[in-house]
């Protein structure tokens, strides 16, 4: 079994699978086990209950060409066909929007990745390629009906669960299923940390360190005690950024992968290598800031 393609499926619930069970032994399977490559990607419970009770069912192989072609059906077939908790939903328009966006640059270039380079029309997949993610981001928005920033924020949420499940399993299901409570910048937060930080990052609310609050100031008739001043969290702006800088990594390692940099034009390689050396500059600034105050 496929751990990723399993993780976009919401397991059945108790009285599902019992209904399922009583179907399948009355009337035989319902309808084909959907496999890529060896791998199920549809009809988990029907493959488990048949052969548990060795009922006869059939597979359907799916010809995609790449793994995220499959993993965007999955997101939408599962979108579309079931009332799912709010926690899988932002992972499954995640995991679609990262999928899509990798299809799209296969398809900006002209070919996939078992077609030769030889064969891609690389002007007409340039202006595709740098259109693809906005347009894609619009896309979902629009279908799913949220902001193109949320889009942008489940992509890093979606690789954030596939981080953690990297390490524990269980807990990127619970927290998937909604039976584990986690505040989803908390979710965020564990991408790239250590198993030990995920552990913390994941501790139930009652087990997290707090800073212990300051004695309540006496109030005066009419003064302004600092229970009437709103909330400030002086991280704000920075978790803003560093909520964003992951998917920047993200998509300068995809192109780096993807793109044939022996064959870039001259305005294209320069155009980017000044962009880089922007960020360059501008990384040293911050970094240099934030050394300031330590």
């Amino acid at each position: 079994m496929d751990a990723e393609f399993r993780r976009l499926v919401l397991p059945c619930s108790g009285e599902e699978y019992a209904v399922l069970e009583r179907q399948i032994l009355g009337d035989g399977c319902p309808s084909p086990v959907v496999v890529w490559c060896g791998c199920i990607v549809s009809g988990y419970e029907q493959y488990e209950i048949c052969r548990a009770n060795n009922v006869a069912y059939s597979v359907r192989n799916i010809g995609f060409c790449v793994r995220e072609e499959v993993i965007s059906m999955i997101c939408r077939m599962e979108l579309g066909g079931r009332v799912l908790p709010e926690n899988q939903c932002r992972y499954l328009i995640g995991k679609r929007y990262n999928a899509d966006i990798v299809i799209g640059a296969h398809h900006a270039a002209g070919t996939d990745q078992f077609k030769e380079r030889a064969g891609r029309e690389l002007s007409k997949g340039k202006r595709l390629y740098e259109s693809s993610a906005g347009q894609t981001r619009e896309r979902l928005a629009e279908e799913y009906g949220v902001n193109k920033c949320s889009v942008l924020r489940y992509s890093l949420y979606a690789q954030a669960i596939d981080y953690i499940a990297s390490m524990k399993e269980e807990a990127a299901d619970r927290i998937l299923a909604g039976s584990f409570k986690v505040p989803m910048e908390a979710v965020m937060a564990c991408y790239g940390k250590s198993e030990r930080d995920v552990e913390k990052l994941l501790a139930p609310s009652g087990r997290r360190t707090r800073v212990k609050p300051a004695a309540p100031a006496k109030e005066e008739p009419g003064s302004i005690t600092v229970k009437d001043m709103p909330a400030f969290d002086p991280d704000a702006e920075i978790n803003s950024l560093a909520l964003t800088i992951p998917s920047w990594i993200s998509s300068i390692d995809r192109t780096g992968t993807a793109a044939d940099f022996s064959i870039l034009t001259s305005e294209g390689r320069d155009r980017l290598e000044r962009r880089l050396h922007l960020l360059q500059r501008t990384t040293r600034k911050m970094l240099h800031a934030l050394k300031e105050v330590r």
